[in-house]
Formats: C-alpha cells, sequence, structure tokens
C-alpha cells in the first residue's frame, strides 16, 4: 500500500497533474485524483516533444460526500513544461483573484469550478491568459493527509518561519507529516503575502514531491510501470495510459532546478467584507511568455512581484 500510494502521489507531482495531493480513495468511493483532457476529444494534445504542454492542476476544498467538482478550487496553478528544453514552471494564481467567469458575470476564479465544474475554471483561466490547456487535473485537500503520511512524510525547504493554523514551521528543510502539509497548503493569515504567499507556498510542496519522486525514479525507473497500473485504479481518467506513461515520463526528464515557481502579481483589497485579490496588468508578459514556450526563467521574474522571502 505504502509503495502504491507513493507512486501515484509522485506521479501526480511529477506528470504534474495534481499538487501532491494525491492519497487513499475517500469513504464514499470518490476518485481521489481526476486527470482529464482540457477539451473535447477531437482537439489531441501534441506530446512529440516539439511543443509545449499546459495543464491547469486545481485542489478542490469540498468536503466528504460532495464531488471534487462542486467544490471552490482554493488551489490554481498553471503548469507549463517544455519537453525539448527539459523547463516548467509553476504559475499560482491566488484563490480570490476577481475575473470574469465563464459561467456569466465576475467573481472569485475560486467560484467557476462550483458552478461548472473543471471545464468551467479552464474557460475563465484561458480567456483570463490566453493559454490554450491541453490538461486538468483535479483532487481534493482532503486527501493530502493520508497521502503525505503514506509515503512517510514530505521534505520541503522553507524559506522563512511562519505560524500555521495548527504548526510552526521553522526556516530551512523540513520534513512534514500530512496534518502540517495541508495546513501549510491553506495558511495565510499569517503570512505577510497572505494568499500571494498561500499560492508560492503550494507551488513549493509541488516542487518538493517532484524532488522527492525523482531521488526514488532515479534508483529504479522500471517502477513507473508497476506504479501506473496499480495506482490508476484509484484516479478516474479518460486519457489512454500510453499517454499517461508518456506524460509520466516527459515530466520526469525536467529538473526541479529548471522548473520555475511564481504567482500573478496583483493587490489584496477588501470590498465590503469581502476580500478579493485584483491582479495586475502587468501580468500580461508572464501570459504572453509562458504561452509562448511553456516556461519563463527566473531570471525574467521581477523579485518586487515575489512574495518568496516573507518579508
Amino acid at each position: 500500500m505504502r509503495r502504491t500510494i507513493a507512486a501515484v502521489l509522485a506521479f501526480a507531482a511529477v506528470a504534474s497533474v495534481a499538487l501532491v495531493l494525491a492519497g487513499t480513495p475517500a469513504a464514499e468511493s470518490r476518485p481521489f485524483l481526476q486527470i482529464g483532457r482540457a477539451h473535447d476529444a477531437e482537439y489531441a494534445p501534441v506530446l512529440t516533444g516539439n511543443e509545449p504542454i499546459f495543464v491547469l492542476i486545481l485542489g478542490s476544498d469540498s468536503r466528504p460526500g460532495i464531488p471534487l467538482e462542486k467544490g471552490l478550487s482554493d488551489s490554481i496553478h498553471i503548469l507549463g513544461i517544455n519537453p525539448k528544453k527539459h523547463r516548467a514552471t509553476l504559475v499560482g494564481i491566488p484563490r480570490d483573484s476577481s475575473v470574469p467567469l465563464a459561467s456569466g458575470g465576475t467573481g472569485k476564479i475560486n467560484e467557476a469550478m462550483a458552478a461548472g465544474g473543471p471545464k468551467a475554471t479552464i474557460a475563465t483561466v484561458e480567456r483570463l491568459t490566453g493559454i490554450r490547456f491541453d490538461y486538468y487535473a483535479l483532487t481534493g485537500f482532503n486527501e493530502l493527509i493520508d497521502a503525505v503520511d503514506e509515503i512517510g512524510g514530505i521534505t520541503i525547504d522553507i524559506p522563512y518561519p511562519f505560524a500555521g493554523y495548527n504548526h510552526n514551521y521553522d526556516e530551512g528543510k523540513t520534513k512534514l507529516n500530512g496534518e502540517e502539509a495541508l495546513d501549510l497548503t491553506r495558511t495565510r493569515h499569517s503570512l505577510t503575502g497572505g494568499d500571494f504567499d498561500r499560492s508560492m507556498n503550494q507551488g513549493r510542496l509541488l516542487l518538493a514531491a517532484l524532488t522527492q519522486f525523482r531521488l526514488q525514479f532515479g534508483k529504479d525507473p522500471t517502477t513507473m510501470f508497476r506504479w501506473l497500473g496499480a495506482g490508476m485504479r484509484n484516479v478516474q481518467t479518460d486519457l489512454s495510459l500510453d499517454e499517461l506513461i508518456t506524460l509520466a515520463f516527459t515530466a520526469t526528464e525536467v529538473p526541479p532546478k529548471r522548473v520555475t515557481n511564481l504567482v500573478l502579481y496583483g493587490t489584496s483589497l477588501t470590498v465590503g467584507d469581502v476580500s478579493i485579490v485584483e491582479l495586475s496588468d502587468l501580468n500580461q508578459q508572464y501570459y504572453k511568455d509562458i504561452a509562448a514556450d511553456g516556461y519563463i526563467e527566473q531570471k525574467d521574474i521581477d523579485p518586487r512581484w515575489q512574495p518568496s522571502n516573507g518579508t
């Protein structure tokens, strides 16, 4: 069981089809991970290595008994992979971002999924960024605790100390258990950058999972096939096994050091008694950059925009 959960968790992180939130199936037997095509079957993603691959990664806040796609998407990340250059980029979108919704009107971006499912969120983010997605991945926060505990914890490099809702986090490398990992992904009130810092920390957790998996995968690459066979029984997908294997191996070729983690720039506001994030037009350069080739280099990020040091 431990190897199966580790496999699925690692596959999800490495193939960037989940945020390290995969775990044991919930009591109501809902799939703990959904991997799907972003568009109808007639749109075939190019997996030859010559074109970038785009995945929208969504973390649902739905509680047990409620389908994943009926929850708010409280974790939203754009993943671009450039297979040819072995580079990738994670772009976090603050959940409180006020944007035009595909379902109509303007609202917080995390409301799109509850109104129209993952496809509504895909359409909303595509309109916002101009990026056309190939795949989406959806999972639930409630599965994180069991998943991380099953693999014996996850090691993450925390850049600054902060107090979470239920745990305190020290600067430096530390191993988190499931409850601590969940707490880290949800904490924002004690962070200087609020929703921006939270989104950045979620990206850090995904990168930690990628790093941990590549160490395991490097010892025995053939385990990928056993992992896929065992783990995908708990995953709902419309992708073929060949497509999943191609995605998995493509992602394993991207070293964690060549993955850029950033968050969209904006301003936190309070409208009435509601907190929102107003995204800046300065993000247009990010959208164009990642849409062109699937990645943004660290040198092209203005450090003043990024809530990466807790100050």
